[in-house]
């Protein structure tokens, strides 16, 4: 599996390289190239997602190191589809380094593939960690999105054509994340009763994850319903950011409870 990624490590680097001196050169032939290293560089890390998921008889998400690989491949995965489907560019320097990092972590830190423990041998848990991760990496397209709006609509405003476009992608990457995010609380619920005979406990990560969800769901009001946009809405977005950050590592490394690590 090692090999796997290094692969894929070195076709993200060779993208991420290519796509900056495609801004600075404006030559469509580096755009092309780094796209296909971005393509391929995500097949060869499923198939490395595959392949734990294989050894280990379960999907990758018991451990810090399971759940960085999936993440890490769903961020890019999501990069992938952005310059698929949109033909956007901008974004992948944001959430590309994200996702090579934790990637990179993932692989120094990867233990062996071990079985579940009983208490996780069930299908809402599966469902609870990967709606999570998926929603933790739309996220984190959300914080690009912001991030570049904030860089562009304040001085740079000359280099993209529409900044705005960086609002919506911040805009839909909080909706489809809190999305996916109520899913994974949903189905935690469900797998916390199985497990220990209750939808909820007064613990570190369960309320950090509503305080997550709380979040999202203002950010989101404001934006939909009130129509809160320009720097708040990048606000918002950078600042979830954090909160999920803290929420998925801080607590999972630092606090004591049934999620930690």
């Amino acid at each position: 599996m090692k090999p796997l990624l290094i692969l894929s490590a070195v076709l993200y680097a060779a993208g991420f390289i290519t796509v900056v001196f495609y801004h600075i050169l404006k030559k469509s032939g580096l755009s092309a190239f780094s796209a296909w290293c971005l393509y391929a560089g995500v097949a060869s890390h499923a198939a490395a997602v595959v392949l734990r998921t294989y050894l280990s008889g379960h999907l990758p998400i018991a451990s810090v190191d399971e759940t960085l690989l999936f993440y890490s491949c769903v961020t890019a995965a999501l990069s992938a589809i952005v310059v698929l489907r949109y033909g956007e560019r901008f974004t992948e320097l944001v959430t590309m380094p994200v996702a090579i990092f934790t990637m990179f972590v993932s692989l120094f830190i990867m233990s062996e593939p071990r079985k579940l423990p009983l208490i996780l041998r069930t299908y809402w848990f599966e469902v609870h960690v990967l709606t999570s991760f998926a929603a933790y990496s739309l996220f984190t397209l959300a914080f690009s999105g912001a991030v570049l709006y904030l860089i562009f609509a304040g001085g740079m405003g000359g280099a993209v054509e529409n900044p705005g476009d960086f609002q919506d992608i911040a805009g839909r990457g909080m909706l489809w994340g809190f999305l996916f995010f109520s899913a994974s609380m949903f189905a935690g619920a469900v797998w916390a009763y199985l497990a220990w005979g209750m939808y909820w406990m007064w613990e570190p990560k369960i309320l950090w994850s509503f305080i997550v969800w709380f979040w999202y769901a203002g950010a989101i009001h404001f934006f939909y319903v009130r129509q809160w946009k320009a720097k708040g809405l990048s606000a918002a977005a950078i600042i979830g950011f954090v909160i999920v950050a803290f929420t998925y590592l801080g607590v999972g490394l630092l606090m004591k409870s049934s999620h930690s690590f």
